[in-house]
Protein backbone atom coordinates (compact mmCIF):
# COMPACT_ATOMS: atom_id res chain seq x y z
CA UNK A 1 0.00 0.00 0.00
CA UNK A 2 1.34 3.29 -0.72
CA UNK A 3 0.04 5.73 1.90
CA UNK A 4 -0.55 9.10 1.07
CA UNK A 5 -0.69 9.01 -2.29
CA UNK A 6 -3.40 11.26 -2.44
CA UNK A 7 -1.74 13.77 -0.05
CA UNK A 8 0.00 14.08 3.55
CA UNK A 9 -1.01 16.60 6.46
CA UNK A 10 1.33 17.30 8.97
CA UNK A 11 0.10 18.45 12.62
CA UNK A 12 1.94 20.17 15.20
CA UNK A 13 -0.31 19.99 17.89
CA UNK A 14 0.16 20.61 21.70
CA UNK A 15 1.12 17.81 23.85
CA UNK A 16 -1.84 16.67 25.54
CA UNK A 17 -4.40 17.30 22.61
CA UNK A 18 -5.25 13.20 21.47
CA UNK A 19 -8.18 14.17 19.84
CA UNK A 20 -6.96 16.09 17.35
CA UNK A 21 -4.95 13.08 15.67
CA UNK A 22 -8.92 10.72 16.76
CA UNK A 23 -10.68 13.04 14.26
CA UNK A 24 -8.44 13.84 11.95
CA UNK A 25 -7.58 10.02 10.95
CA UNK A 26 -11.16 9.29 11.68
CA UNK A 27 -12.96 11.46 8.71
CA UNK A 28 -9.68 11.67 6.36
CA UNK A 29 -10.74 10.59 2.86
CA UNK A 30 -9.51 7.12 1.53
CA UNK A 31 -5.52 8.17 0.32
CA UNK A 32 -4.90 10.97 2.75
CA UNK A 33 -1.91 10.23 5.21
CA UNK A 34 -2.28 12.15 8.69
CA UNK A 35 1.42 13.09 9.90
CA UNK A 36 2.05 14.87 13.59
CA UNK A 37 4.47 15.99 16.03
CA UNK A 38 3.92 17.52 19.27
CA UNK A 39 4.42 20.81 21.20
CA UNK A 40 4.74 21.42 24.81
CA UNK A 41 1.56 23.30 26.77
CA UNK A 42 0.86 22.97 30.45
CA UNK A 43 -1.93 25.42 30.98
CA UNK A 44 -4.40 27.37 29.06
CA UNK A 45 -3.08 30.99 29.64
CA UNK A 46 -1.92 33.76 27.15
CA UNK A 47 1.92 33.08 28.84
CA UNK A 48 2.12 29.30 28.23
CA UNK A 49 0.50 29.58 24.58
CA UNK A 50 2.59 32.51 23.81
CA UNK A 51 5.45 29.96 24.80
CA UNK A 52 4.31 27.10 22.98
CA UNK A 53 4.34 29.21 19.84
CA UNK A 54 8.46 29.46 20.19
CA UNK A 55 8.49 25.64 19.80
CA UNK A 56 6.49 25.82 16.55
CA UNK A 57 9.24 26.50 14.15
CA UNK A 58 11.58 23.56 15.81
CA UNK A 59 8.33 21.13 15.60
CA UNK A 60 8.02 22.13 11.71
CA UNK A 61 11.44 21.00 10.89
CA UNK A 62 11.27 17.83 12.56
CA UNK A 63 7.69 17.14 10.77
CA UNK A 64 8.78 18.40 7.64
CA UNK A 65 11.10 14.95 7.02
CA UNK A 66 8.14 13.33 6.52
CA UNK A 67 7.43 15.43 3.78
CA UNK A 68 3.97 16.25 4.53
CA UNK A 69 2.34 18.60 1.86
CA UNK A 70 1.07 20.94 4.08
CA UNK A 71 1.39 21.93 8.03
CA UNK A 72 -1.11 23.08 9.88
CA UNK A 73 -0.43 24.30 13.33
CA UNK A 74 -3.42 22.79 15.15
CA UNK A 75 -4.03 24.83 18.50
CA UNK A 76 -6.61 27.49 17.53
CA UNK A 77 -6.17 30.03 21.04
CA UNK A 78 -2.67 28.96 20.62
CA UNK A 79 -2.23 30.65 17.18
CA UNK A 80 -4.45 34.10 17.71
CA UNK A 81 -3.30 34.64 21.44
CA UNK A 82 -1.00 37.60 20.11
CA UNK A 83 -3.94 39.07 17.89
CA UNK A 84 -4.61 40.08 14.34
CA UNK A 85 -1.51 38.43 12.23
CA UNK A 86 -0.12 35.90 14.61
CA UNK A 87 -1.38 33.40 12.60
CA UNK A 88 -0.17 34.54 9.69
CA UNK A 89 3.40 35.02 11.82
CA UNK A 90 3.71 31.31 12.45
CA UNK A 91 2.63 30.50 9.16
CA UNK A 92 5.83 32.12 7.60
CA UNK A 93 7.81 30.80 10.23
CA UNK A 94 7.05 27.38 9.47
CA UNK A 95 7.04 27.83 5.43
CA UNK A 96 10.51 29.85 5.78
CA UNK A 97 11.97 26.71 7.42
CA UNK A 98 10.67 24.00 5.68
CA UNK A 99 9.76 25.47 2.43
CA UNK A 100 6.20 23.52 3.15
CA UNK A 101 3.05 25.51 3.17
CA UNK A 102 1.16 25.91 6.43
CA UNK A 103 -1.66 27.48 7.97
CA UNK A 104 -3.20 27.17 11.85
CA UNK A 105 -6.62 26.44 13.12
CA UNK A 106 -7.27 30.60 13.78
CA UNK A 107 -6.86 30.77 10.08
CA UNK A 108 -9.05 27.92 8.98
CA UNK A 109 -11.63 29.12 11.10
CA UNK A 110 -11.53 32.32 9.56
CA UNK A 111 -11.76 31.18 6.65
CA UNK A 112 -14.38 28.60 7.09
CA UNK A 113 -16.55 31.23 8.76
CA UNK A 114 -16.16 33.48 5.75
CA UNK A 115 -17.06 30.38 3.24
CA UNK A 116 -20.60 30.16 5.33
CA UNK A 117 -21.04 33.66 4.60
CA UNK A 118 -21.95 34.33 8.39
CA UNK A 119 -20.90 36.91 10.57
CA UNK A 120 -22.80 36.95 13.88
CA UNK A 121 -21.60 34.06 16.27
CA UNK A 122 -21.72 32.20 19.03
CA UNK A 123 -18.57 30.64 20.35
CA UNK A 124 -18.58 27.75 23.13
CA UNK A 125 -15.12 26.45 24.83
CA UNK A 126 -13.72 25.03 27.54
CA UNK A 127 -11.66 28.28 28.25
CA UNK A 128 -11.34 30.28 31.10
CA UNK A 129 -13.02 34.27 30.83
CA UNK A 130 -9.75 35.55 30.42
CA UNK A 131 -8.63 32.77 27.50
CA UNK A 132 -12.36 33.90 26.25
CA UNK A 133 -11.85 37.30 25.90
CA UNK A 134 -8.45 36.82 23.91
CA UNK A 135 -10.22 35.00 21.45
CA UNK A 136 -13.47 37.11 21.27
CA UNK A 137 -11.43 40.30 20.65
CA UNK A 138 -9.90 38.28 17.88
CA UNK A 139 -12.89 37.32 16.20
CA UNK A 140 -14.27 40.86 16.31
CA UNK A 141 -11.24 42.55 14.85
CA UNK A 142 -11.15 39.52 12.44
CA UNK A 143 -14.73 41.35 10.99
CA UNK A 144 -16.96 39.12 13.14
CA UNK A 145 -20.11 40.14 15.68
CA UNK A 146 -19.63 37.63 18.17
CA UNK A 147 -23.15 37.92 20.15
CA UNK A 148 -22.83 34.99 23.34
CA UNK A 149 -18.81 33.17 24.47
CA UNK A 150 -19.36 30.60 27.08
CA UNK A 151 -16.61 28.84 28.61
CA UNK A 152 -15.94 26.00 30.92
CA UNK A 153 -13.00 27.69 32.44
CA UNK A 154 -10.56 25.02 32.19
CA UNK A 155 -6.73 25.87 32.64
CA UNK A 156 -5.03 22.51 32.84
CA UNK A 157 -4.26 21.38 29.02
CA UNK A 158 -4.02 17.87 30.63
CA UNK A 159 -7.77 17.82 31.09
CA UNK A 160 -9.25 18.97 28.12
CA UNK A 161 -9.75 15.85 26.39
CA UNK A 162 -11.80 14.74 29.22
CA UNK A 163 -14.55 17.19 28.34
CA UNK A 164 -17.39 15.54 27.26
CA UNK A 165 -18.95 16.26 23.88
CA UNK A 166 -22.34 15.95 25.73
CA UNK A 167 -20.84 18.90 28.20
CA UNK A 168 -19.96 20.42 25.31
CA UNK A 169 -23.46 19.76 23.32
CA UNK A 170 -25.46 21.44 26.57
CA UNK A 171 -23.20 24.54 26.78
CA UNK A 172 -23.92 25.13 23.10
CA UNK A 173 -27.26 25.48 23.82
CA UNK A 174 -27.52 27.56 26.68
CA UNK A 175 -24.98 29.77 24.86
CA UNK A 176 -26.88 29.99 21.50
CA UNK A 177 -28.98 33.06 21.36
CA UNK A 178 -30.72 33.05 17.92
CA UNK A 179 -29.92 36.11 16.18
CA UNK A 180 -26.00 34.08 15.75
CA UNK A 181 -25.91 33.05 12.10
CA UNK A 182 -23.30 30.10 13.20
CA UNK A 183 -21.90 28.16 16.25
CA UNK A 184 -17.89 27.89 16.42
CA UNK A 185 -16.78 25.25 18.68
CA UNK A 186 -13.34 26.48 19.42
CA UNK A 187 -10.54 24.13 20.84
CA UNK A 188 -8.47 21.35 18.87
CA UNK A 189 -8.14 19.16 22.11
CA UNK A 190 -11.97 18.24 22.64
CA UNK A 191 -13.65 15.72 20.87
CA UNK A 192 -16.83 17.28 19.31
CA UNK A 193 -16.55 16.17 15.51
CA UNK A 194 -19.17 13.19 16.15
CA UNK A 195 -22.16 16.23 17.08
CA UNK A 196 -21.90 18.64 14.23
CA UNK A 197 -24.87 17.33 12.61
CA UNK A 198 -26.39 16.72 15.54
CA UNK A 199 -26.51 20.28 16.79
CA UNK A 200 -27.00 21.73 13.11
CA UNK A 201 -30.01 19.76 13.40
CA UNK A 202 -30.99 20.62 16.45
CA UNK A 203 -30.45 24.35 16.19
CA UNK A 204 -31.11 24.83 12.51
CA UNK A 205 -27.22 26.92 12.09
CA UNK A 206 -23.81 25.57 10.48
CA UNK A 207 -21.51 24.66 13.40
CA UNK A 208 -17.89 24.83 12.68
CA UNK A 209 -15.30 23.26 15.12
CA UNK A 210 -11.54 23.40 15.43
CA UNK A 211 -10.74 19.64 14.15
CA UNK A 212 -13.26 20.20 11.25
CA UNK A 213 -12.28 23.04 10.00
CA UNK A 214 -8.48 22.91 10.36
CA UNK A 215 -9.42 19.27 8.10
CA UNK A 216 -11.51 21.34 5.46
CA UNK A 217 -8.72 23.69 5.08
CA UNK A 218 -6.19 21.48 4.95
CA UNK A 219 -7.63 19.68 2.14
CA UNK A 220 -8.65 22.31 0.33
CA UNK A 221 -4.95 23.21 0.43
CA UNK A 222 -3.53 19.73 -0.93
CA UNK A 223 -7.01 20.15 -3.58
CA UNK A 224 -8.31 17.01 -2.13
CA UNK A 225 -12.08 18.02 -2.74
CA UNK A 226 -14.69 15.66 -1.00
CA UNK A 227 -17.61 15.29 0.73
CA UNK A 228 -17.03 13.64 4.08
CA UNK A 229 -20.37 12.45 5.96
CA UNK A 230 -20.63 13.93 9.45
CA UNK A 231 -19.13 17.11 9.06
CA UNK A 232 -21.72 19.45 8.57
CA UNK A 233 -22.61 22.42 6.25
CA UNK A 234 -19.01 23.60 5.90
CA UNK A 235 -18.18 20.27 3.77
CA UNK A 236 -21.39 20.27 1.82
CA UNK A 237 -19.66 23.49 -0.11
Amino acid sequence: MVYGWRGKIGLIIPASGFPTDVEFHKKVPEGVAVLSTRVPLKEVTPEGLIKMGTYAEEASFLLAQAKPDIIVFACTIGSLVKGIGYDKEIMESINRRTGIPATTTATAVIESLNALKVKKIAITTPYSKEVNQVGKSFMENSGFEVVSISGLGVVDTTKIPDVRYDKIYRLVKKGFTEDANAIFISCTGIGVIDIIETLEEDLKKPVITSNQASMWAALRKIKVGERIDGLGKLFEL
